[in-house]
């Protein structure tokens, strides 16, 4: 099995560093007893300047720019570990279209247990919200294997953190939008 294409081929969003050594893993922060409804306002000014469909493209291409520096961070991380064999068996079908199974990497500990990295990726700071869908369930149904991979500062000295099930211990969670299905 050769290397995924990702260890090869460039993107066009691309994270600096403030050290040589990539990207920094760090703890999640503290969870704050802020309410977020006092962001609204400002965040509505900030959305009403730009084009959605712009936006849009933007948001596609860092999350994919994230996902593809926490892919390569977690090969190296494994060979460094000593498990190339481990590094090679890495997955990501988020890269292949494949959206709908709750994560977008699939990574290993050093040990062998099995990760499944569900990437969220920001240019701003560590508490800058972000969405859920399936993940939710997915992080349910996985606790000992799932995080969320939350890469923030990611054009500005990029860093990132896990965020472990329940999501709901380490995630203030406001329910945004309901499926509606006539009975």
């Amino acid at each position: 099995m050769g290397l995924h294409p990702i260890l090869t081929d460039p993107v066009s969003v691309k994270p600096r560093f403030t050290s040589a050594e990539g990207p920094a893993l760090v703890p999640p922060p503290a969870l704050l007893n802020s309410d977020p409804q006092d962001r609204q306002p400002v965040l509505r000014r900030l959305l009403g300047k730009y084009d959605p469909a712009a936006r849009d493209d933007f948001n596609r291409s860092l999350g994919r720019a994230g996902e593809e520096m926490v892919f390569k961070f977690e090969y190296d991380r494994l060979c460094q570990a000593g498990r190339r064999d481990l590094a090679k068996e890495m997955d990501w079908p988020a890269d292949r279209g494949e959206d709908d199974k709750g994560y977008d990497i699939r990574s290993f500990e050093p040990d062998g247990e099995e990760s499944l990295l569900e990437t969220k990726t920001t240019n701003g700071h560590a508490r800058t919200r972000f969405w859920l869908s399936r993940q939710y369930e997915v992080a349910a149904q996985n606790p000992s294997t799932y995080r969320i991979r939350r890469v923030f500062h990611f054009e500005n000295g990029a860093e990132m953190f896990d965020i472990k099930p329940p999501l709901d211990a380490g995630l203030l969670l406001i329910p945004d939008k309901y499926v509606a299905v006539p009975r």
